[in-house]
């Protein structure tokens, strides 16, 4: 109604949701994504969440806090996921250096997560530098717990 009104003014610049490329991993452990995000607790503290999610299922692989995360707290915990779920085909994240060091300005240097992943002949993707939306699921994630949803509604 308010198109046939010309009330409103269009954005050709803006790409309809419907040309959106949506894709899920076709069977468990094909893909895990990973993100780290942060909140503050009552007394004002700042923590950080990493999670890893099975991006076919949904499944959340694994959740911990704690003030901060290092790239060696990032290899503990997929050593630990691998030998709990086995390895998954490839991994997605953001490009934090805690997953990459593609965009740290050392050409051909790796940190202990991709030399873990190559290790274990697991392919890396990482999203776009400031397009979160390629690490959807994950996103959506820390969305709804932050808005009180549990866990086991994301599924």
């Amino acid at each position: 109604m308010l198109h046939r009104a010309g009330l409103i003014t269009p954005a050709p610049g803006k790409r309809p949701r419907s040309t959106y490329i949506r894709f899920q991993a076709q069977a468990p452990n094909e893909c895990w994504q990973a993100d780290i995000t942060h909140w503050f607790l009552a007394t004002g503290a700042r923590v950080e969440i990493l999670d890893f999610l099975d991006d076919h299922s949904r499944y959340l692989l694994h959740l911990r806090t704690q003030l901060a995360f290092t790239g060696a707290d990032i290899v503990t915990t997929m050593q630990g996921l691998i030998s709990t779920y086995g390895p998954p085909a490839s991994t997605l994240t953001d490009n934090g250096l805690v997953f990459t060091a593609r965009l740290a300005g050392r050409k051909g240097g790796r940190n202990g997560f991709e030399k873990l992943l190559e290790a274990h002949h697991i392919h890396q993707k990482n999203g776009a530098p400031g397009h979160p939306q390629t690490q959807g699921k994950i996103e959506r994630f820390h969305q709804m717990n932050r808005h009180g949803f549990d866990a086991a509604s994301f599924r």
